[in-house]
């Protein structure tokens, strides 16, 4: 077996990367539509450096970095990566960023069972309280996905990203366990 399930909600399960996987990463992160909202559109990524980067966070040696990748429960196929960096544990903060590499199942519903389940594991399991994470204006699909999963806008930096010939802003989004917790009892209530 590829990948083993540490994390699963709905569609997906969360497991430890696989290095085997550096050719479809390379494939991925050389693709445009994934690499410009990941502020990756001006590097090359040969597939050596993609190797070496997956075999490094495979081995989990650094504590403040947690990295899973996303799996689709039916056919275990490796869609998207999922990670937590800057893992502070004594404030309990840290952030979030998630890569949806395979450009075909931007649309699927499985990044809000990979977010729901990473939340529910780092507000339990870790400890954590509060999450945030950054997204450039122009990626309106991922902004409606993370407000859709109770992400919050708190700030905005105007103009700090270039790409497609036009700079645009970076929207930093945050979700605290209280809120989530107080969602979760609302959808609890409607139900």
């Amino acid at each position: 077996m590829k990948y083993f399930p540490k994390v699963s909600r709905g569609n997906i399960y969360l497991s430890p990367i696989n290095p085997e996987d550096h050719e479809l990463w390379t494939k991925w992160i050389n693709d445009s539509r994934i690499s410009d909202g990941m502020n990756q559109t001006k590097g090359i990524f040969p597939i050596t450096k993609e190797k070496e980067f997956l075999e490094k966070f495979s081995k989990d040696e650094d504590p403040s970095v947690k990295v899973f990748a996303i799996i689709k429960r039916e056919d275990d196929k490796f869609l998207w990566i999922l990670d937590l960096s800057r893992i502070n544990y004594i404030d309990q903060i840290a952030t979030l960023w998630i890569s949806i590499w395979d450009a075909e199942e931007h649309n699927k519903w499985y990044w809000a069972d990979a977010i729901n389940a990473i939340l529910s594991f780092w507000f339990h399991t870790l400890n954590l309280r509060n999450i945030d994470l950054h997204v450039f204006s122009f990626n309106e699909w991922a902004i409606r996905c993370y407000q859709k999963v109770w992400f919050i806008e708190y700030g905005r930096r105007k103009e700090t990203h270039y790409c497609n010939w036009k700079f645009c802003d970076e929207i930093y989004m945050d979700i605290t366990k209280s809120e989530r917790e107080e969602k979760n009892e609302e959808n609890l209530r409607k139900s």
